[in-house]
């Protein structure tokens, strides 16, 4: 993404000025949307917008004070819990898991927010004659960046509420914003075709000075993962298939040093598919308390909030910004605790007896904190090689094609094992590559923990929970707060209701405002 210190919203204004008649035909005071997307500098303003939509998902002030968001999909799996209860509907789903929910209700509205500032983009590339404007191949290959992130919105909206309203067209009236839920399907389904096309607009690769925009790689990547997961909803083989082809189209690579993924001097790596640009809006200084995309300022604070994964009161780091810490469950720890790629990011001295799972901060404080409140400019790597690899893994086991499966683990245990010796994080030896498998469902099983180890504490565990259910490959019925199921660490029981919890409410606010939205998700009415 274009690292900016302000975004100057141009498409649209009104003009205020009084009903004096002689007023009526001076011109106005500022661009008009007629008089815009003029050039290629107009059009990147405009998709500046869209990108900086998803800084609001790793955004302290959220919704006020300690209002971070990224806990929705952080914490419900069994891979986190957190120390002080402060995130019981996400732990716990409990009563609070319901559609009046502050963290619910923001997550909805910023990804309808990006979507919306997608299609203006879209719109606009579509519909202009882009040869005769100055930057046209520029312009071009923006529609699949709009389209990509279009595709990754809907994608979060698919596994966190399943069925919502599907937009693929700019809103342009009262009336037309009042849009039914559409089948969870039918959403996951926009996804892949959104990344299928965007595929052939986007480059390879951006020149230096763009780096962090998404490309061809970036749309395959979350292709091959949509495809996976809509054959885990349906069990259609096809899209497993099709899903081999995609990947085998990806140019990334794995990195030799498994750190290089997380820290702030190894960013756009060749393993990264995508990665949000993290920085500061000016003067070096991060406020975590600027909303990351103000309603008309534009882009004010583009750091990332990582408060609950540092050390108590700040050891080793200057600033951690909430007593709530996000912890391993005791699940991964005993099932994993010698593999290199859990033990680096655990500290015995972290003020919570080494269970703050510090991803992004550990082992030597890479998350590059900057004066002020503490707010990160490490970026995030939101999709990456090892994780669409890992999906091909799986891919190729529903496929019957268990050498190939094997293969990727192996290659992804193989870097993770001369990784932890080089670096003296191990002795070389763990993680032990898999012998040829012959039973599928015991393959099946090493992807899922392979995907367990790889990613902790990266945000991808309960929505693979919850795929993996849908295709019969776990049961989640009955989990609870053990250890062996969602192993949280809080004293209140789990309240998990595999009939409700396997989606979020639709907030409360857009039932009300949604006339065409009848009756909420099952069980939240």
């Amino acid at each position: 993404m274009i690292k900016i210190n302000r975004l100057t919203v141009l498409l649209g204004g009104i003009l205020a000025m009084s009903c004096d008649p002689s007023k009526v035909d001076l011109p106005p005071i500022a661009p008009t949307e007629l008089q815009y997307f003029r050039n290629n500098d107009e059009f990147r303003t405009a998709l500046v917008g869209v990108y900086a939509d998803i800084y609001d998902d790793y955004h302290f002030a959220a919704t006020g004070y300690n209002g971070w968001v990224h806990s929705t999909w952080l914490l419900p799996g069994d891979d986190l819990t957190e120390n002080n209860g402060a995130r019981t509907a996400e732990e716990l789903f409990d009563g609070t898991l319901n559609p009046g929910n502050g963290r619910v209700q923001f997550v909805f509205t910023s990804a309808y927010k990006g979507i919306a500032r997608a299609n203006v983009v879209i719109e606009k590339v579509r519909t202009l004659d882009i040869p005769s404007l100055r930057g046209a191949d520029e312009i071009a290959k923006m529609e699949g960046e709009a389209l990509f992130l279009r595709g990754y919105q809907y994608f979060k909206l698919f596994n966190i509420f399943g069925s919502v309203p599907l937009i693929t067209e700019r809103i342009k009236s009262q009336a037309e914003s009042n849009k039914p839920k559409s089948a969870a399907l039918d959403i996951l389904s926009q996804v892949i075709d959104d990344a299928r096309t965007a595929i052939s607009s986007l480059p390879d690769q951006w020149d230096a000075q763009w780096a962090g925009r998404v490309t061809k790689n970036s749309a395959r990547g979350l292709l091959v993962k949509a495809l996976v997961f809509r054959g885990n909803y349906t069990g259609n083989a096809a899209d497993y298939t099709e899903a081999l082809t995609v990947f085998n189209s990806i140019t990334a690579t794995l990195v030799p040093d498994y750190l290089d993924n997380f820290r702030a001097t190894t960013e756009n790596n060749a393993e990264s598919l995508y990665e949000l640009q993290a920085t500061v809006a000016g003067g070096g200084i991060a406020n975590l308390q600027l909303a990351h995309d103000g309603a008309w300022r534009g882009v004010e604070n583009m750091t990332v909030y990582r408060g609950p994964m540092m050390e108590f009161l700040g050891k080793g780091d200057f600033n951690d910004a909430s007593p709530t810490k996000f912890m391993i469950t005791e699940k991964l720890l005993n099932g994993f605790r010698d593999d290199p790629r859990i033990s680096v990011f655990l500290n015995s001295e972290d003020g919570y007896n080494g269970r703050i799972f510090q991803k992004y901060n550990k082992p030597n404080g890479t998350n590059d904190l900057r004066p002020g409140q503490g707010g990160s400019v490490n970026n995030e790597r939101i999709l990456r090689y090892a994780d669409v690899k890992l999906i091909a893994a799986e891919a190729a086991v529903r496929t019957g094609n268990l050498a190939a499966a094997v293969a990727h683990l192996n290659d992804v245990r193989a870097r993770a094992r001369a990784w932890a010796k080089t670096g003296e994080f191990g002795n070389g030896t763990l993680p032990a590559d898999h012998p040829a498998g012959t039973d599928q469902a015991e393959v099946l099983k090493w992807v899922m923990d392979e995907r367990f180890v790889e990613l902790a504490g990266e945000g991808h565990r309960w929505w693979d929970l919850k795929r993996w259910h849908a295709s019969g490959a776990i049961n989640l019925s009955g989990w609870g707060g053990g250890s062996e199921h969602f192993s949280t660490m809080l004293a209140s029981p789990v309240q998990f209701d595999v009939a409700k919890h396997l989606v979020f409410p639709i907030p409360q606010t857009e039932i009300t405002r949604n006339s065409a939205i009848l009756e909420n998700n099952p069980g939240y009415n």
